[in-house]
C-alpha cells in the first residue's frame, strides 16, 4: 500500500476535470515530465468507461446527483480508480482526497467490488466493451469484420494485458560515425550492458525491439539523444519501407509530421531522395523540423499547406506519395487512450470525408506510373479498405510483404495490393498499408 503525492492528486483532478469538461490541452510538456502523474492520468482514461460505470451504478451518481461539477467527479474516479484497480483502503484514499466523512462512508463499498457479480445480466456487446474497456461503437464497427474474440485479442494486446508490451526502435545511420564506438554492434552491445534486453526484427536488419519498461532507460541513453537510436513502432517503419524510396526520386510525404516516417524516407534512401514533407499544422512542422534536424535528415523541404490544394505547380508532379492519413487512430489505442473515447460516428466521418479529399489530391499530383502508399493506424475497414475501392480504377496494385496479413475481404473479396497489420498478429499498432502504382 502506498500514497500518492499530494502536488500529483491536485494536478490529475485539474486534468481530469479538463477532460470531463471536453477542453482542449491536457497532458503539457511540463506535466508530462512527472511520471506519477502521467501514468495515473492515462490508466483512468484508458479505463474510463470501466470507472464510469462503477461511478453511476455502483455509487449511484447520475447528471441530477448531488455530485454536479466536474471537480467533484474528478476526485471519485480517482477514488474508484485507487480502490478497485490498486485495492487500496477507501479511508486512506478518502484522505488523500480530502473527502469528509459522508463521502469516505460512500467508496467504502468499493473495497468489496466484483466484476463478475457487475457483469451479470449484461448483453454481449455492452459486456465485452466494459471488459476490455473500449466503446461499444468501436466494437460494433469492427464486428462487420472479425469476431467477438479477435477484437478481444487485439485490444488486449494493444493495452500490454497479454505479456506483449514491446517497444520498437530502430538504428539511423544517417548521423556520421565520429569513431567505431557508435558502430551498430557497439550500441547493441552498450544497450545490453545497461540491462536492456535487445532483439534484432526478423524482417528488418535496423528494427529491433525490447520490453516496454525499458523505454525510459532508451531515452536516457546517449545514442538516442544524439540521434542514433529511434523509437518507433514496426508498423510505422513497414509503411515507409513499403514505399522503396531510391535515390533522387521526387517524393511527397503528405501528412509529415512529427516526422518519424520522413526520416525513415531519407534513411533508407541514404538522403538521395528529393523529399517535401508537408502538413497542415504549422506547430507540428516546427517539431518535424527539430526533429529532421537530430537524425541529419538532408534533401528534405518542409512545407505547410492544406495536401488538398498543395501549392505545386504542376500535377503528375512526384514519382511517389506517401499518405499516412489523419485518421481515427483506432489501431493506437494503447499509445492515445483518450482517442478512445471520441470514438463516434461524428468523429469517423470527418476522418473519412478529409481521407478522401487528400486521396484525390494525391492522384493528381502523382505522376502516370508513380507509386502511391496509403496509411491509416485504424481497424475500422471505413478508412482503409473502403477508401481505397473509391480510387482503384486510376491504379495497378503492386506487392506488399509476405508476412501482411490480409486486408479485410470486401464482398467476399480481397482488395490486391492491401494489407493489414494486427496487435494480435504482428505486436505492433494496428496499421491499413495499401501499395498501388498509377496507371
Amino acid at each position: 500500500m502506498f500514497s500518492v503525492n499530494q502536488k500529483v492528486i491536485e494536478s490529475l483532478i485539474k486534468l481530469l476535470t479538463k477532460f470531463i469538461e471536453r477542453k482542449p490541452g491536457t497532458l503539457s510538456a511540463k506535466n508530462r515530465s512527472y511520471a506519477e502523474l502521467v501514468h495515473y492520468y492515462y490508466e483512468i482514461i484508458r479505463y474510463w468507461n470501466k470507472i464510469n460505470f462503477i461511478l453511476k451504478r455502483k455509487l449511484k451518481f447520475t447528471n441530477e446527483s448531488h455530485v454536479s461539477n466536474s471537480y467533484a467527479i474528478a476526485k471519485y474516479l480517482i477514488a474508484i480508480y485507487r480502490i478497485v484497480w490498486e485495492k487500496e483502503y477507501a479511508v486512506k484514499v478518502g484522505n488523500e482526497l480530502n473527502f469528509v466523512s459522508d463521502e469516505i462512508n460512500l467508496i467504502k463499498p468499493l473495497e468489496f467490488f466484483s466484476w463478475e457479480q457487475a457483469l451479470i445480466g449484461k448483453k454481449e456487446i455492452e459486456r465485452l466493451s466494459l471488459e476490455i474497456a473500449i466503446p461499444t461503437f468501436s466494437i460494433n464497427k469492427l464486428a462487420s469484420v472479425m469476431d467477438l474474440e479477435t477484437i478481444r485479442a487485439n485490444i488486449k494486446v494493444m493495452d500490454g494485458k497479454e505479456g506483449n508490451d514491446i517497444l520498437f526502435f530502430r538504428y539511423n545511420d544517417l548521423i556520421v560515425e565520429k569513431n567505431q564506438q557508435d558502430s551498430l554492434d557497439f550500441i547493441l552491445k552498450d544497450l545490453e550492458e545497461q540491462g536492456i534486453n535487445v532483439k534484432r526484427d526478423k524482417h528488418y536488419s535496423k528494427v529491433f525491439y525490447t520490453q516496454v519498461n525499458n523505454k525510459k532507460k532508451i531515452l536516457m541513453n546517449r545514442l538516442y539523444k544524439e540521434g542514433k537510436l529511434v523509437i518507433q513502432d514496426k508498423a510505422s517503419f513497414a509503411v515507409t519501407h513499403v514505399l522503396d524510396p531510391q535515390a533522387n526520386e521526387l517524393i511527397c510525404d503528405m501528412c509529415a509530421a512529427p516526422g518519424i516516417k520522413t526520416s525513415v524516407i531519407a534513411q533508407l534512401s541514404q538522403n538521395k531522395a528529393k523529399v517535401i514533407a508537408n502538413d497542415f499544422s504549422k506547430k507540428r512542422l516546427s517539431v518535424t523540423r527539430q526533429l529532421l534536424r537530430k537524425l541529419n535528415v538532408l534533401n528534405t523541404n518542409l512545407m505547410n499547406s492544406d495536401g488538398i490544394r498543395l501549392p505545386v505547380r504542376f500535377t503528375n508532379f512526384f514519382d511517389k506519395i506517401l499518405f499516412d492519413a489523419p485518421c481515427s487512430g483506432s489501431g493506437t489505442f494503447s499509445t492515445n487512450p483518450e482517442l478512445k473515447w471520441r470514438q463516434n460516428e461524428g468523429f469517423l466521418h470527418q476522418n473519412l470525408v478529409l481521407q478522401e479529399k487528400l486521396l484525390k489530391s494525391a492522384i493528381n499530383l502523382l505522376k502516370p506510373s508513380g507509386i502511391l502508399v496509403y496509411s491509416t493506424c485504424s481497424l475500422y475497414p471505413e478508412e482503409g479498405e473502403m477508401q481505397v475501392l473509391k480510387i482503384l480504377d486510376h491504379f495497378k496494385p503492386m506487392e506488399l510483404p509476405k508476412w501482411f496479413s490480409p486486408s479485410y475481404k470486401i464482398d467476399h473479396q480481397y482488395i490486391s495490393g492491401t494489407g493489414r497489420l494486427f496487435p494480435a498478429t504482428h505486436q505492433t499498432k494496428g496499421f491499413f498499408i495499401a501499395k498501388f502504382k498509377k496507371k
